[in-house]
């Protein structure tokens, strides 16, 4: 039953990966694409100087840096990037949905992200648009594993992703913050103020890094 499910679940990364690689290299650039291909060029001393004139966090121009230090000079091969992480953002909510209902629910929600027009738009894109949803994606997800009706469930690896991924958001979105304090909101609606306390605490080390 288990090979079936990932032989399903494969299926749709394909189909998806078809989906967000038809007309990769027809679709013209445009000022943010060329903003993000220019400043990722430069050394990541200047991506930082660049960034503090800019609105956004500099985690996404590191990457796109490293991509074309690997060989990513064309268009196509650029947003190749993006279409990469946009089917783990497909996995992430394939993981997430099975924490939250069951696997046939969870190939439904990752074949319906697997052909949205607004998730295939932003993965030929060359913003941190992905990043972000990918990160908030896995923050949530890690909130869930030590997570579970109202009972805290003891697992730091949880916890360290719960950290990680929230400060990845941070450093790619500047208005991630209203994302991450969604958990704060609903454990405040359940009055469950000693599992908030620790995600509070998580938070402080988030706002740290």
């Amino acid at each position: 039953m288990k090979n079936r499910q990932n032989s399903k679940l494969t299926l749709i990364l394909l189909l998806a990966a078809i989906l967000r690689c038809l007309r990769l290299n027809g679709r013209e650039i445009y000022y943010d694409d060329a903003f993000s291909f220019f400043l990722s060029g430069r050394s990541l001393s200047e991506i930082i100087s660049g960034t503090a004139a800019d609105t956004m966090p500099p985690f996404y121009y590191f990457l796109l840096h490293m991509w074309q230090n690997l060989g990513a000079t064309q268009l196509w091969q650029l947003r190749l990037l993006n279409v990469g992480l946009s089917l783990l953002v497909i996995w992430g909510v394939y993981l997430t949905t099975c924490e939250l209902a069951s696997e046939k629910a969870a190939l439904w929600a990752a074949f319906f992200i697997a052909i949205s027009p607004f998730q295939i738009y932003h993965a030929q894109e060359l913003r941190m648009y992905v990043i972000l949803e990918l990160s908030l994606v896995f923050y949530f997800l890690s909130f869930l594993k030590f997570y579970q009706a109202d009972v805290l469930k003891n697992s730091n690896l949880a916890k360290i992703g719960f950290v990680f991924f929230g400060a990845l958001a941070m450093y790619s979105h500047n208005l991630a913050i209203f994302s991450l304090v969604v958990i704060d909101i609903f454990l405040l609606l359940k009055r469950e103020w000693k599992t908030m306390l620790q995600v509070v605490g998580l938070q402080f080390f988030i706002g740290v890094l």
